[in-house]
C-alpha cells in the first residue's frame, strides 16, 4: 500500500473545512477560487458537443388600427367609379393664350373616359364657375357614345371680355341622370388673356411715304368708296382722302394713318370675298412677302392657302381669315423682299 502525500491530505482537509462553513458566511478567497473553477468545469461540460443556438425570429404583430386603415385605403383605391374623366390635352387655346378683347374663339379639350360607364348623347358639358365668357350654360357632350378608355374632343364657343385681363372659366360634365362629375382633381378649365390691340403693332404712314403699306391704304380707301389712284405714293391726293375718311369716322383729321385710323380702315376678308380689300391683302402677300399669287381681287383657294401659310409662319392661328391680328402682321412685319 502506497503512502499518501501530505499535500493531498492537506487539500482534502481544506475542502472539508470549506464545505462545513456556516450559511451566509463570506467565502474565503480560496473558496472563491474553488467555486469558480467548479462553475467553469460545469459550463464547459454542458456546452461540449452541443451546437450553438440562435434565438428564434419573432414578428411584431401590427396594431389592429393600422391593419384596418390599410384595408380601407386598399378598398378605396380599388373601388370602381362610374363617371370620371381625365384631361389629355388642350387641342386649342392653351392656358394664357392672348385673345383680342371682344373677339370670339373656340376652346377644345381632349378628355378620356376613365370611369366604368359609357358616355352617351344624354351627357352634357356644363359651365361650373369663374368667367363664362359668353359660353353656354350647358350643351350636349356627344351625339354618339364614348366607351371607357376612349377619348373625345369637347368644344365650346366663347368670347373674350371687353376689358383686358386674365379670365378663367371652369367646366364639368353631367350624366343623363343629372349627376355632375369632372376630373379626379376637379373641373377642367379655359384661361385666356384678353388683350387690347397694341398701338405698337400698327405702322404710322404719312405724307411722302411710299411702299407696300401705302398700296394697302389706297386699296382700302377705294374699298370704302374714296376715288384715288393706287400708285404706292402717299402724296397730297392720298392724304386728302385719308383726312376725308378720318372725318367720316369721327377720328382726328391729321392725315396720318396710325393705329386708330388703321383699325377703322381695315376690313376682314376671307374665302369667297372680292373687292379692293382683297387686292390689298394679295398685294402685301405677293410684293412684300413673296407669295406667288395673283392680285385679282378674288379671295379664292390660292389666296386662302397663302394666308394660312403666312399665319403659320408668324405664330397666328392658320384659319385663312384676315382679321385684325393678321392685318397687323401683314402691315408691321419687315418685308422679306
Amino acid at each position: 500500500m502506497k503512502k499518501r502525500s501530505p499535500l493531498i491530505f492537506l487539500l482534502f482537509t481544506v475542502f472539508i473545512f470549506a464545505c462545513n462553513l456556516p450559511a451566509g458566511t463570506t467565502p474565503t478567497p480560496e473558496g472563491s477560487i474553488f467555486t469558480q473553477a467548479a462553475m467553469t468545469i460545469t459550463a464547459a461540460a454542458n456546452s461540449e458537443g452541443q451546437p450553438a443556438t440562435t434565438p428564434a425570429e419573432t414578428s411584431t404583430p401590427l396594431p389592429t388600427s393600422a391593419i384596418a386603415t390599410a384595408t380601407q385605403a386598399s378598398a378605396a383605391t380599388n373601388t370602381p367609379v362610374c363617371n370620371q374623366a381625365s384631361f389629355v390635352s388642350d387641342v386649342t387655346i392653351p392656358d394664357n393664350t392672348n385673345i383680342t378683347v371682344n373677339k370670339g374663339f373656340t376652346k377644345t379639350w381632349r378628355l378620356r373616359n376613365v370611369g366604368t360607364c359609357t358616355w352617351t348623347s344624354g351627357y352634357q358639358i356644363i359651365f361650373d364657375s369663374g368667367d363664362q365668357m359668353n359660353g353656354p350654360s350647358s350643351q350636349q357632350l356627344t351625339n354618339g357614345t364614348v366607351a371607357p378608355g376612349q377619348t373625345i374632343d369637347v368644344s365650346v364657343d366663347l368670347k373674350a371680355p371687353v376689358s383686358p385681363g386674365t379670365y378663367k372659366g371652369n367646366w364639368k360634365l353631367k350624366d343623363a341622370n343629372g349627376v355632375i362629375f369632372a376630373l379626379s382633381t376637379g373641373p377642367f378649365w379655359v384661361q385666356i388673356k384678353a388683350v387690347a390691340v397694341a398701338e405698337a403693332d400698327w405702322p404710322t404712314i404719312k405724307i411722302n411715304d411710299t411702299g407696300h403699306e401705302v398700296f394697302a391704304i389706297q386699296h382700302l380707301l377705294r374699298a370704302h368708296g374714296h376715288d384715288l389712284n393706287v400708285d404706292g405714293i402717299y402724296g397730297p391726293i392720298t392724304q386728302a382722302r385719308v383726312e376725308d375718311f378720318q372725318t367720316d369716322n369721327n377720328l382726328t383729321e391729321d392725315g396720318f394713318v396710325g393705329p386708330e385710323t388703321w383699325q377703322k380702315l381695315i376690313i376682314q376678308v376671307q374665302q369667297g370675298k372680292t373687292g379692293q380689300e382683297v387686292r390689298a391683302v394679295q398685294r402685301l402677300l405677293r410684293d412684300k412677302f413673296g407669295y406667288g399669287i395673283s392680285v385679282d381681287g378674288i379671295f379664292g383657294p390660292e389666296t386662302f392657302n397663302a394666308v394660312k401659310q403666312f399665319q403659320s409662319g408668324t405664330g397666328l392661328t392658320p384659319d385663312g381669315i384676315v382679321g385684325p391680328q393678321t392685318w397687323q402682321k401683314l402691315l408691321k412685319l419687315v418685308s422679306s423682299n
